[in-house]
């Protein structure tokens, strides 16, 4: 595809491409997202993440997809054996594993040698405008903020294959599957304040396929029609975590593919090569005046013992 047809795919995206920046994972466009509320920030090139203050009832989640080449994917079991996969329960880590997942908690800080993928990646969604149109693959390179309330459901999308069909098998109380049209494979993200400096996440996968239709919505004493597709939420595979400020959660595939390791977590490059995908998510943003007003509850609560103890 030449530079002449990107640049009409999405001027406005290459035009503003010397916008200024911040610090965090990969650079981020602070748009909208249309059709999933105005409380995420959706991808774009136009800066980088730097945290902000939020309401007290809010968290910040960012997310990142990774694209590993086949000579990077030869060193993913070292970034595995870098975080810590017990913190699933060890029946829901054989329940993932039956459908060709796996989870690992890094705490603080990621590793070098993901860190060092990230920034590979920066640099390709820089230099490429193919990246830059987000036509190099059906996974997007860009890092996305979502500004997540109590029982806020906000869908971060890891594939969506509009054009295609597939087949699918998975474990869930027996041995399932069927042909999908137009697959958007995704995670369904809730996340609420826990806490001081924490967050109670959860993170579930889902399908959407088939055409839209229209359907009768009865909410919040109101009435009105929504545009919804068939799904496939597996609860059951729902991993809810208290993770601290600053940790990430990684999520992939297994070794061997299969399942829905298989269709969520492998992609195909512009130039034909099969790449492994990870999903990062990390606690980026929590309101710093709860840990203000938690040092002042104990400042006055040690004041009121030492007044006590004087009389």
């Amino acid at each position: 595809m030449s530079m002449e047809l990107v640049q009409r795919i999405n001027p406005f995206l290459l035009v503003c491409l010397t916008l200024c920046g911040c610090t965090g994972w990969l650079p981020l466009n602070f748009g909208p997202n249309p059709g999933s509320g105005a409380s995420e920030k959706k991808s774009s090139i136009l800066g980088r993440f730097a945290p902000q203050e939020i309401p007290s009832d809010t968290v910040g989640i960012e997310s990142i997809l990774v694209r590993l080449s086949s000579l990077e994917s030869q060193r993913i079991s070292e970034l595995w054996s870098a975080a810590d996969e017990q913190v699933i329960a060890p029946e829901l880590r054989l329940h993932l594993d039956a459908n060709g997942l796996r989870v690992g908690k890094f705490s603080g800080h990621l590793p070098l040698l993901a860190e060092q993928w990230l920034a590979s990646q920066s640099k390709r969604v820089d230099e490429d405008p193919m990246e830059q149109a987000g036509i190099a693959s059906d996974v997007s390179g860009f890092t996305q903020i979502w500004r997540c309330r109590a029982d806020q459901r906000k869908a971060v999308t890891v594939r969506n294959l509009p054009h295609d069909s597939i087949t699918l098998f998975y474990n869930d109380q027996g041995f399932r599957g069927g042909v999908y049209t137009s697959p958007q494979f995704l995670f369904g993200l809730f996340a609420k304040p826990s806490g001081q400096r924490s967050a109670k996440l959860l993170l579930r996968p889902e399908l959407e396929y088939g055409q839209t239709r229209r359907v009768v919505v009865a909410k919040d004493s109101a009435i009105r029609t929504e545009e919804r597709r068939e799904s496939i939420v597996w609860n059951s595979l729902a991993i809810d975590l208290q993770l601290q400020l600053g940790d990430c959660l990684m999520v992939g595939g297994t070794s061997e593919p299969r399942g829905l390791g298989e269709h969520f977590f492998r992609t195909r490059s512009k130039e034909g090569e099969t790449q492994n995908v990870v999903l990062l998510l990390r606690v980026a943003e929590l309101n710093p005046e709860d840990e203000f007003s938690v040092n002042r509850s104990a400042e006055a609560e040690k004041s009121r013992y030492t007044s006590s103890a004087i009389r």
